[in-house]
């Protein structure tokens, strides 16, 4: 399978509303290429390598921009053209990738790590270390979410602390089905992943077999097509903040009672805007975390007549 690469240049004081600009039209997984942060890495007194090869140093004189991949397909045609419209004023580089040239890129530097109290994440290609923690299994391939980004870790914390035996769980934005997995390690009875990428949903699916559980995988629009019936006990929305924010009436006829709402992948500036929509909707925050710039909502419903 190929898909597009894009770079989008910029100014580095740019970077943060073009981000905001991108994920609101849902697009998510970014590689993000800054000369200044760079610079400060290679000058600063404590280095995070043992060194730094001479291969490394041009990349201080590298233009800032945000590199991004969308599928070679219909939907990654119509992303296209509303990015390339929205980034209209800035110069766009675009390019095939085939899909085993892009994870052998990054494979070399995915390692088994831990997560939260109980997770260890572990690439299918790596050996597991002797551990007691539940051993989470994942190939994203080119779907989002391995476990490292911010947003990702947040949930499955949340997770640890309100999956029971007896838990329905929906996926809202699977990508590569993580936290479905987290899920049913922690005891969940069953799940259901949904995904606007049709390529998100299969991954998702191979991922979940592959840890040894079975999921119902939906593909589509959930704030404009009826693909869901029935109500869950927890939901994980690890999105962005406008597409929470357009979901938020939509939670109420979901949850279950007494069950658990978990919103993530957003960033503090729009914190806000995420809980007064969630409020709105008749849900009562019940946690707010944040990582490195990165916010997780909680929240369930206000007690019911």
């Amino acid at each position: 399978m190929e898909f597009i690469k894009l770079k989008i240049f910029t100014a580095t004081e740019d970077l943060e509303p073009l981000l905001m600009r991108l994920e609101a039209l849902g697009v998510s997984g970014f590689e993000i290429h800054d000369a200044s942060d760079f610079t400060e890495f290679l000058e600063s007194d404590v280095k995070h390598w043992d060194y730094v090869g001479e291969e490394l140093e041009p990349l201080k004189t590298q233009e800032t921009h945000i590199s991004l991949y969308l599928t070679n397909d219909a939907q990654g045609a119509d992303l296209l053209s509303r990015i390339r419209e929205l980034c209209a004023d800035l110069r766009i580089e675009q390019s095939l990738v085939r899909e085993e040239d892009w994870a052998d890129c990054w494979k070399e530097h995915f390692k088994p790590f831990e997560v939260g109290e109980r997770f260890l994440i572990k690439p299918t290609w790596e050996k597991a270390p002797a551990t007691d923690r539940l051993i989470l299994e994942i190939d994203p391939a080119s779907a989002f979410g391995t476990g490292q980004h911010e947003s990702t870790k947040l949930c499955l914390e949340a997770l640890e602390k309100v999956i029971t035996p007896d838990c329905t769980f929906l996926d809202l934005g699977c990508g590569s089905g993580i936290l479905t997995i987290g899920a049913f390690l922690l005891g969940a009875e069953s799940a259901v992943m949904v995904d606007i990428s049709e390529n998100s949903v299969r991954v998702a699916r191979e991922n979940v077999e592959q840890n040894g559980f079975s999921a119902t995988a939906l593909c589509g629009d959930i704030m404009r097509e009826n693909i869901i019936s029935g109500e869950f006990t927890v939901i994980a929305a690890n999105i962005v903040a406008d597409v929470i924010i357009k979901m938020s009436p939509l939670f109420p006829q979901l949850l279950a009672e007494n069950g658990r709402l978990i919103t993530s992948g957003i960033i503090e500036e729009r914190l806000d805007d995420v809980i007064t929509a969630l409020e709105n909707a008749d849900l009562k925050i019940a946690e707010i975390k944040k990582d490195n710039g990165w916010c997780l909502v909680g929240a369930g419903f206000h007690p019911r007549p």
